[in-house]
This record gives structure tokens, sequence and C-alpha cells, in this order.
């Protein structure tokens, strides 16, 4: 997962991680408390709009987390910084991308 997180703020434009390699591992503990507590309750307020959609709100769940990891990692001084909701919204699509292929290579 940090290999995961690394990459996309190297690849996005507009999201920039300046710290160290601690720095990292706080922000990819920071994601997955976020994954683990946040983003169930999130999904379970935003079931509606996931069944009206047909799952795009999820999109909207997931960006939602990572910009919350970001201002908190912000707030945190870890050297997280974000441009816009472009860089977040792509920056969330690529750890979900990479982390679902991620997933699949461990699982065989």
């Amino acid at each position: 997962m940090a290999f995961v997180v690394w990459l996309t703020f190297q690849v996005i434009d507009g999201l920039t991680f300046g710290g160290d390699w601690i720095a990292l591992v706080l922000v990819v503990a920071l994601l997955a408390f976020a994954n683990a507590f946040i983003r169930p309750v999130l999904k379970l307020l935003a079931l509606p709009a996931r069944i009206l959609t047909l799952g795009l709100a999820t999109l909207v769940v997931n960006v939602g987390v990572v910009a919350l990891v970001i201002w908190a990692a912000g707030q945190l001084s870890l050297g997280v910084t974000s441009t816009g909701w472009t860089a977040t919204i792509l920056g969330a699509l690529m750890i979900s991308v990479l982390s679902s292929i991620v997933s699949m290579i461990i699982k065989n």
C-alpha cells in the first residue's frame, strides 16, 4: 500500500509529498484508518445515492476519504498537499485501481 500511495504522489500532477519515509508510513496509516473506519460509514450513508447512480457514488466516497486523509496529513505537517479537486479525484482513482490490482496479485 505504501508503494501505491508513493507512486500516486509521483505520477499525479497536483499531488505532492515532501516528507520522509516515516511521514509516508504515517500517511498510509491514516489512509488505512480512514478506509477501515470512516469509509464504511460513508458508504452506508451514501447507499441511496449508490443505488440511484448504479455505484458511481462510491467514487465520491473514495474521493472524500482521500481528501480527508490529505487534509489530516496537512494538519499533521506530513508534507502532503493537493492543488485542487482534479488532482484529488485522479489520486483517489489511481489509489483505488492500483490497490485492487495489488490485492488481486497477492490473493493469487
